[in-house]
């Protein structure tokens, strides 16, 4: 709220600053010649005699033509033939000529600079419109009971638009915007004026009249000539003279004679009763106003005028006026018609989705509203992108099955145009891929681009054909496609964000599988290490008993004749190997040697472990199969380690292997240009339950019968593969044989 404010406050300062550097450039304008000061002075005086007058009009030969011509003017029946300026001023009067010498000053001094272009105020109208204005005011005072001169009335509405003018010459390239927009949007030119400048043309007109000493009436009237009578201040010193110069200017805007620039029309009967006029005054004075124009012409220096000019004129702005309102009114039609089509679609696109609708579905949904909103012929493509501006999927408004695809989005496709700045452009050259999708954007026309956004960034989109005509049309509504293409944009985040929320809870599950397992694993490695300490502890501690009872044993048996004692000793001396060998055994799994890591090629290494166990075992060659898919596959391992690995998994399938047909089968579908090797070896042996399969890689742990392992096996093959860089994993059921999985880093050998 602070910070609105603040702009706010910044905004009026700003305005205020243009204002006063526009009423300083008032400050520049001519002030008024000397002899017009003089005059004015000189007829205000109660001490002045008509010769001195007489003198200072004759000292500027253009003002005393100019009065000589105003009283030809005049309805002074015997002043119509006189030409001697003393004569003139007293028929005249000293209110009607400094009224007349006001007048042509102000004409002369401002009035006559030239119009700065087509769009400018035209002056020679202007003038037209003041002067009408003045003969309206001189013709209402004589008729009302106001008390107001009417010379002075003259005046008062020569002058009343002096602001226009000043603020002309003053700011001509703005002035010239003013005058175009207001006619465009038939609109009041004190609103145009107040919009564009911070003030209007009777606020500057005001400032210029106090800066010349303009009578007060003068004055008030330039500043209040728009105002109502009901809302005139209390404390006017000329509310009579602001009140006939309002109405004069609505009379003389029906008549539409001159530019005026004020488009709005009040009741000119209420108007002219509040100064005691009655209909048929009103229409007298109307219907003399164009004739009073013809004889004042010369006074500013208009061209003469004739009624009939004056009428044509105003039939002809009439008829200006009325191709301006038709014209608006077929453009007001137009933007009807595209917002309709665009509410229409806009209704259609929001009623045909619903919360689990993808982006592609949302994009079918957009090119068939798209196409309804252009009011296009052919087909539109729409397109949306994912959050990661990755993906881009694609659909077409036609309704034909397969009418979609889904395509890699590159960075370098990217739009640089921001969306709602240029809304339809040429489709850019690297958004070509699209048109290769759909066989109706093939065609001869150009390719467009219509722009969706989202929080100022491009999301999706479409993609049509159509003249270029058609599209600088369409380009006139931009507020209508904004909306359908806001809509657009905004449907495209949220499924492009359903659909990654999707993908991350189905992420986030398996990262949750794949955490337990490795929580398992972690503990179980833990409890491997544990053991694996135990155990190199307990060999330490017992190889030295041992090789104490195996020596005494060996010495034993060197004396000894009875074959009973010598029986007993040797057994002392196996069991004692035997102890021996398991302690080797814990030792080796307790601290494993390092592995030597080579290259192995696995097709000749496993037909010659194959043959090896078909000469050692009572396997026949039926009954051990070696199926190798790609015998170029060769892993990265430790020989005599991989060696081991297969022995502990062999021996395992044999002694599980009870029936008569056993069936023993290793197997590999890998391909050398895997990251890894995987061999499987499955059997048909008794296979395992699922309590035993948990634990089959656990150290000591056998569910065979007493005396048949120490059940290191499965844990020295696992800790084994690990340590080569790979893994190894069981699958078995009760009844229906085990599958081991060993798999290794590829060598990746040709």
């Amino acid at each position: 709220m602070a910070t609105s404010a603040t702009t706010a406050a910044a905004r009026q300062e700003g305005q205020t600053e243009r204002v006063e550097l526009i009423l300083s450039q008032l400050e520049q304008l001519p002030t008024l010649p000397a002899v017009a000061v003089r005059v004015l002075q000189a007829t205000t005086s109660a001490e002045t005699d008509a010769s001195d007058v007489v003198a200072l009009i004759r000292a500027d030969q253009s003002l005393t033509a100019k009065v000589l011509s105003l009283v030809q003017c005049s309805s002074v029946g015997a002043a119509r033939n006189v030409t001697d300026l003393s004569r003139a001023v007293v028929l005249l009067g000293f209110s009607a000529v400094r009224n007349a010498v006001l007048s042509i000053q102000v004409f002369e001094t401002i009035g006559a600079c030239p119009s700065s272009g087509e769009d400018a105020l035209n002056r020679t109208e202007f003038w037209k419109h003041s002067l009408a204005v003045a003969c309206a005011s001189q013709l209402i005072a004589r008729e009302s009971k106001s008390g107001v001169q009417p010379d002075e009335a003259f005046v008062c509405g020569l002058l009343h638009d002096l602001g226009k003018v000043a603020l002309d010459v003053c700011l001509p390239k703005s002035y010239a915007r003013i005058v175009k927009e207001t006619e465009l949007r038939q609109a009041c030119i004190c609103d145009v004026e107040k919009k564009l400048l911070g003030l209007d043309h009777t606020v500057a007109g005001k400032r210029l009249a106090k800066r010349w000493k303009l009578p007060e009436a003068v004055v008030e009237c330039i500043w209040l000539h728009h105002q109502p009578p009901q809302t005139l201040p209390a404390s006017l010193k000329a509310p009579k003279q602001v009140q006939i110069v309002h109405l004069a200017d609505h009379i003389v805007r029906r008549q539409r004679i001159g530019y005026s620039g004020y488009s709005q029309k009040g009741d000119i009967t209420a108007l002219a009763a509040e100064l005691g006029i009655g209909p048929d005054a009103l229409e007298h004075i109307t219907s003399a106003i164009a004739p009073e124009v013809e004889e004042h012409c010369g006074l500013v220096g208009l061209t003469e005028l004739t009624s009939a000019d004056l009428y044509a004129d105003a039939l002809g702005g009439a008829n200006k006026e009325l191709a301006l309102l038709n014209s608006n009114l077929t453009s007001a039609n137009r933007r009807l018609e595209v917002r309709s089509r665009c509410f229409d679609a806009l209704q259609e696109f929001h009623g045909s989705l619903s919360a689990q609708d993808t982006l592609l579905d949302v994009c079918r949904v957009g090119a068939v509203c798209a196409k309804s909103a252009l009011g296009l012929q052919r087909e539109v493509v729409c397109f949306g992108l994912n959050q990661l501006k990755t993906i881009c999927h694609l659909a077409g408004s036609t309704v034909l099955a397969g009418d979609s695809a889904v395509l890699a989005w590159k960075n370098e496709t990217l739009i640089p145009a921001a969306p709602g700045n240029n809304l339809l452009v040429a489709l850019p050259s690297t958004m070509e891929s699209i048109v290769g999708q759909f066989d109706y954007l093939a065609g001869d026309e150009p390719i467009w681009l219509m722009s969706a956004g989202h929080d100022t960034k491009l999301v999706g989109g479409f993609v049509f054909q159509a003249p270029a005509d058609v599209v600088e049309q369409l380009g006139a509504y931009p507020q209508e496609l904004n909306a359908l293409a806001g809509a657009v944009g905004l449907a495209v985040v949220t499924a492009s964000v359903r659909s990654d929320s999707e993908l991350l809870i189905e992420e986030l599950a398996d990262v949750n599988r794949r955490l337990s397992a490795a929580q398992d694993e972690a503990l179980r490695s833990k409890s491997l290490r544990i053991i694996a300490r135990m155990a190199a502890g307990a060999a330490h501690e017992l190889n030295n008993p041992l090789a104490v009872i195996s020596g005494r044993a060996q010495m034993l048996a060197r004396g000894l004749i009875d074959e009973n004692d010598v029986r007993s000793v040797t057994l002392i001396r196996e069991q004692a190997q035997q102890a021996s060998d398991i302690v080797s055994e814990l030792l080796d799994f307790a601290k494993p040697e390092v592995p030597d890591s080579q290259t192995v090629s696995l097709q000749p290494w496993l037909e010659k472990f194959r043959a090896k166990w078909l000469k050692n075992s009572t396997l026949r060659e039926a009954d051990f199969e070696l199926c190798i898919a790609n015998p170029g596959i060769a892993a990265r391992v430790d020989p005599d380690q991989l060696l081991r690995i297969f022995d502990a998994l062999i021996a395992n399938a044999v002694e599980a292997m009870t029936s008569e047909k056993p069936r023993l089968l290793i197997n590999s579908a890998s391909s050398p240009s895997d990251d890894t090797i995987v061999v499987m070896i499955e059997d048909n042996g008794v296979g395992m339950s699922p309590e035993v399969l948990e634990h089959a890689p656990d150290p000591f742990f056998s569910h065979r019968q007493a005396g048949r392992g120490r059940g290191l096996g499965l844990s020295r093959a696992h800790s084994l593969a690990t340590r080569n860089g790979g893994r190894l994993w069981l699958e078995s059921t009760e009844g229906g044989g085990s599958r081991a999985f060993v798999e290794f880093p590829s060598a990746r050998m040709g």
